[in-house]
């Protein structure tokens, strides 16, 4: 009987995080590639895991908003690999400051983050995982060796080994790194 109430103002503080966050949730699901039928399916499965998350009530406000970027985010990769059909869109970069930046430069930067997307998806997907953890959630390889149960020496040795493989075909894929004036 007890449960209920603490249920009850569960729901209510997630009805109000969904007013707060969820529209500007829905543009983050949506820069990954969701139509918006999928970005619509992503964040109400956001929202779900929220109330089946036992302990979200006692998460800080911070901590409930970080949670609920997190599990966007997951949700939205997990979408991407299913379907092997990524689109960037042009709003993916909308962010970024442009000032003074040449549309030359901008397109030149958006063919290189998408050679580097190609190249992360030619990766396993226990790498991508890895290199999600350490770059997205900036997590330390300690961090990341027991979040997957692995040794930390393991996850330094996976993650210079990745970003040694990346950098290698980054380079061959584009030109040898002429663009940038190295040989």
């Amino acid at each position: 009987m007890q449960q209920r109430p603490v249920e009850v103002l569960h729901r209510a503080e997630l009805a109000q995080l969904y007013q707060i966050y969820a529209p500007k949730l829905l543009d983050y699901i949506r820069r990954y590639g969701a139509s918006l039928e999928d970005a619509e399916d992503i964040l109400t499965d956001v929202f779900v895991a929220a109330m089946e998350y036992t302990s979200f009530s006692t998460l800080t406000v911070q901590q409930q908003q970080a949670w609920l970027w997190r599990v966007a985010r997951n949700k939205a990769v997990d979408l991407y690999r299913r379907s092997r059909r990524f689109s960037l869109h042009s709003d993916t970069f909308a962010d970024e400051r442009t000032d003074g930046v040449s549309p030359e430069t901008l397109s030149l930067k958006q063919e290189e983050q998408e050679l580097l997307l190609r190249l992360i998806q030619e990766l396993s997907p226990e790498q991508q995982k890895v290199l999600a953890l350490r770059f997205g959630e900036n997590l330390r390889c300690a961090q990341i060796a027991e979040r997957i149960g692995k040794r930390e020496g393991s996850i330094r040795s996976t993650l210079s080994r990745m970003m040694n493989l990346l950098r290698r075909n980054y380079h061959t894929y584009d030109g040898g790194g002429s663009s940038r004036g190295t040989t």
